[in-house]
């Protein structure tokens, strides 16, 4: 299932003119991204997001070696400065728990995704199973809607962005 997604995903103009691609190492129950990150790893600029606090911070990966398990098993790069320059990031790929037709992410309830990418104007691009999208879900005034949600079936874009 993951790789319909993924097909899906690299089809899609704004990832083919990305250069910096801020993207999540998967766990078990996401969208697969593990094959994409080792195929563009040196054709693209890959940023991860690293869990510090109650925050999440961006840090480049060189190589898929220096990855080790961290906060709520999730792999994250081992070395390397923070990645400061948000404006830099082409497109954001995101996960989520579900989506809704409305663009709306319901996440693992802790905000991290929520408080980073109000700061990123990249476009935010929810990657899903068809499962996990939804007509509606909740969401308040802090959750960031996504300018794209792809699933396995669907490709569904903000109307509302440029």
């Amino acid at each position: 299932m993951s790789f319909e997604v993924i097909s899906r995903l690299e089809q899609t103009d704004e990832f083919k003119n990305a250069d910096v691609l801020f993207i999540y190492y998967s766990i078990e129950d996401e969208v697969c991204t593990r094959g994409l990150i080792e195929k563009y790893i040196g054709v693209k600029r890959i940023v991860l997001p690293v869990v510090r606090g109650n925050e999440l911070l961006l840090r480049e990966l060189g190589d898929t070696k220096h990855l080790e398990i961290a906060s709520y098993g999730i792999s994250e790069p081992k070395y390397g400065t923070f990645f400061g320059d948000y404006s830099d990031i082409d497109i954001a790929v995101i996960p989520g728990v579900a989506f809704d037709r409305k663009m709306h992410r319901l996440g693992r309830g802790k905000g991290f995704y929520d408080r980073l990418l109000s700061s990123i104007n990249a476009c935010k691009t929810g990657i899903c199973f068809d499962f996990q999208l939804r007509e509606t879900i909740p969401f308040d005034a802090t959750d960031v809607t996504m300018d794209r949600i792809i699933s396995q079936s669907e490709d569904l874009r903000n109307l509302n962005i440029h």
